[in-house]
C-alpha cells in the first residue's frame, strides 16, 4: 500500500515541476561546496542517484553555467562559483517523504565531495 501511495505521489509531483523553472520556484534545501571539478561532480551525482533511484527516472543536463541531475522531485545543481564547485540542492520533498528520500539524495551528493 505504501508503494502505492508513493507511486501516486511522485506521479503528482511530476506534474507540478517544470525541470527549467525549479531555481526560481523552489529554495536551496542544501549547499556544499568541494574542490572537484563540476562535470566530474555531476557525473558522480548521477551515478549515487541513480544507484538508489526511489520510483523516479534521473538524468543530468547542462543549462548554462548549470550541470544539474534531476530527479522529481528532486534536483542538484552543479557549478564554479569564483573557482570551487558548488552544489545546490532543491526538493519537493515534505513531511511525508516515506522512503526518506531526502536524506537518501543528500547522502548521495555527500558521497562526491
Amino acid at each position: 500500500m505504501k508503494q502505492i501511495i508513493t507511486l501516486l505521489g511522485s506521479l503528482v509531483l511530476a506534474g507540478c515541476v517544470n525541470p527549467y523553472a525549479y531555481r526560481e520556484e523552489q529554495t536551496v534545501q542544501a549547499s556544499f561546496t568541494t574542490k572537484k571539478g563540476v562535470e566530474g561532480t555531476q557525473q558522480c551525482i548521477l551515478t549515487a542517484w541513480q544507484r538508489v533511484p526511489l520510483l523516479t527516472a534521473i538524468s543530468a543536463q547542462k543549462t548554462g553555467r548549470y550541470y544539474s541531475v534531476l530527479a522529481i522531485p528532486d534536483a542538484a545543481d552543479v557549478l564554479d562559483e569564483s573557482g570551487q564547485t558548488r552544489v545546490n540542492y532543491y526538493s519537493l520533498r515534505g513531511a511525508l517523504d516515506v522512503t526518506n528520500g531526502k536524506e537518501k539524495r543528500i547522502a548521495g551528493i555527500k558521497s562526491c565531495l
